[in-house]
């Protein structure tokens, strides 16, 4: 049943939706979620709506960033969010009925749902980041014969600062022009694309993602300090990896992502997680136990606050959780097998082979 998100919400939401960005956030952006989130609710109703509640044929929106999360150099404000859906709804032959986030936390996808007068659909391109555009397009980069249309926006005409991007096509060749514009920007911006139907979303993406993170959210909040670890694990169904220093991270920014290594070393074993934006792999003494779009995470093993990747700097001591990608909701972008050649050649590693 569709109801309006609260405070409680935003609470559950934010620890839910930073774990589950798979390291793409931490403690670093905790105020910034927290603050588009309150953003939201104060600008007006953030209604959240399931797919079954929505006709089938009504277009949806998504809302989304696009570009590297956390060792790059950028500048992006809630408003550029907002405008970059506004640009995109202009181009759309009819209104949209609601708008979906491309993964979790989604907080620029409240925002733009309560300025925009949308739906917040209970539905995400994947319920787990995603580094690139194509694996968080549901299937589209397998379907080069539908077109869609991806806006970024940055700044504003009265601070003689705007800078916008309008691209139209298929999604393979609209991603790597919007990449190019996030490097353009320093490494990120806000980003709208579309359109497409609450049909194609319940067949493609990944419904219920909206409601599992905040489920996830509310287990993690019920847990203190070093519980809360393990109420992440149990909650997903998955497992508590390691718990040790971190003895290396070498991952920087270049060319629009973060790529790199991050090596954890603890009683259980060394385990090695593979960066592409997000966690993508994890090997624990050489043996590879998971794989994008599995859910891998860290967390502070003390205080149990979630850890991003730019933030587990060498000796730092972390907790690695895993689970299997059957355990929360994945739109099938995450799955599709043209993504990866372009992520296993800049990693050095086999992704497919694990799908």
């Amino acid at each position: 049943m569709a109801r309006t998100l609260t405070q409680d919400d935003l609470e559950a939401g934010l620890v839910g939706g930073i774990f589950l960005s798979a390291g793409g956030s931490g403690r670093n952006s905790v105020t910034k979620n927290r603050r588009t989130g309150q953003m939201a609710l104060d600008y007006g109703d953030v209604r959240l709506v399931s797919l079954d509640e929505c006709d089938p044929g009504g277009t949806v929106i998504t809302a989304t960033a696009v570009g590297a999360p956390g060792f790059a150099n950028w500048e992006i404000r809630p408003r550029d969010a907002i405008n970059a859906a506004r640009r995109l709804v202009e181009t759309l032959d009819s209104p949209p009925v609601g708008v979906i986030c491309g993964h979790v936390p989604g907080f620029n996808a409240w925002l733009v749902a309560a300025a925009l007068g949308l739906d917040y659909i209970d539905a995400a391109s994947n319920g787990r980041g995603h580094p690139t555009v194509k694996m968080g397009g549901m299937g589209l980069a397998s379907r080069l014969d539908i077109s869609i249309t991806q806006v970024g926006s940055i700044g504003s005409k009265a601070e003689k600062s705007e800078f916008a991007v309008v691209t139209h096509g298929d999604i393979v060749r609209t991603s790597n022009l919007m990449r190019q514009a996030a490097v353009i920007n320093g490494g990120l911006l806000y980003a709208a694309r579309g359109p497409l139907t609450a049909g194609f979303i319940r067949e493609n993406g990944a419904p219920g993602a909206i409601t599992f993170q905040l489920e996830l959210g509310r287990a993690m909040l019920a847990a203190e300090g070093s519980d809360r670890v393990g109420a992440t694990a149990k909650f997903l169904n998955g497992e508590l990896l390691v718990v040790g220093e971190v003895v290396e991270n070498d991952v920087a920014y270049g060319g629009g992502f973060d790529l790199g290594r991050m090596t954890v070393r603890g009683e259980r074993g060394t385990a090695v997680l593979g960066v592409y934006n997000e966690f993508m792999t994890a090997d624990l003494d050489g043996r590879r136990v998971a794989t994008f779009p599995d859910m891998i995470g860290t967390m502070d093993p003390v205080t149990g606050e979630v850890v991003s990747i730019s933030e587990s700097k060498p000796g730092a001591r972390v907790a690695v959780v895993v689970a299997h990608r059957s355990k929360f909701p994945v739109g099938k972008g995450a799955l599709d097998p043209v993504v990866f050649p372009e992520v296993e050649k800049a990693m050095g590693v086999d992704l497919r082979s694990y799908l």
